[in-house]
């Protein structure tokens, strides 16, 4: 069967993810970063709430972006390969394909200055889905966007996050 074939089969028959909305798996307690934290106050809530991303907010609690450890590593490895060059990086041209474990940003940031907050290494865009959407449709989100997380809003308001992580839990969940 070829992927087209597979495809085009799984979404003629009704498909279990379709029974569950946002609102059955997302996180109540959404925890937010800070605009103005530093990247080091940043490592260091991530790992303290364990916790691998989140959205990012202003002082008026206003919903600006989103912030993750992959964010974190990506500033680490431009900030190096901007002080080996001495020169602009290939950050907007080449792949970004590594993991990172805590303890190697955290010790980073512990060596530079904390003069990078959040702001400067969010991400300004937001996807987000309505509490009503169907889990096969916040996976289908997931996967067309490459992201692993989005927050679930209800009538404007952010109510809830939604991970890759609960989309896999649903799926090998016992019926």
């Amino acid at each position: 069967m070829t992927g087209n074939q597979f495809q085009s089969a799984a979404i003629s028959s009704s498909h279990p993810l379709d029974r569950y909305h946002a609102s059955d798996l997302m996180t109540r307690s959404v925890m937010a970063a800070s605009a103005d934290w530093s990247v080091g106050e940043l490592a260091q809530f991530l790992v303290s709430n364990g916790i691998s991303g989140a959205p990012v907010i202003d002082d008026r609690e206003r919903l600006l972006g989103v912030v993750s450890v992959t964010d974190i590593a990506r500033h680490a490895s431009v900030a190096e390969e901007e002080r080996e060059l001495g020169g602009h990086h290939g950050y907007y041209t080449d792949a970004l394909d590594f993991s990172l474990a805590v303890e190697s940003f955290t010790e980073y940031y512990e060596q530079e200055e904390d003069v990078v907050t959040v702001r400067d290494i969010m991400t300004p865009s937001v996807f987000d889905v309505d509490v009503k959407t169907s889990a096969r449709e916040v996976s289908k989100a997931m996967v067309k966007n490459r992201i692993h997380r989005v927050l679930v809003s209800d009538r404007g308001k952010v109510v809830g996050i939604v991970s890759a992580l609960d989309i896999l839990a649903l799926a090998n969940r016992d019926e």
